[in-house]
């Protein structure tokens, strides 16, 4: 694996970890999501999203 690919990777799951920091909270409702682009085995991007509701 090459150094991009390993930092990909890796941006992923720091981003999987934040998100499941933000939504693990008393509290939260909502959806939260993270959607990885992958072509030809290769990360592209990462996108978060978080929809909160407000009870």
């Amino acid at each position: 694996m090459r150094n991009a690919e390993r930092d990909k990777c890796r941006q992923a799951e720091i981003e999987f970890k934040k998100l499941l920091e933000s939504v693990s909270s008393t509290g939260f409702y909502g959806t939260a999501s993270i959607a990885v682009n992958v072509q030809d085995g290769h990360i592209q991007t990462t996108r978060v999203a978080v929809d909160r509701m407000i009870r």
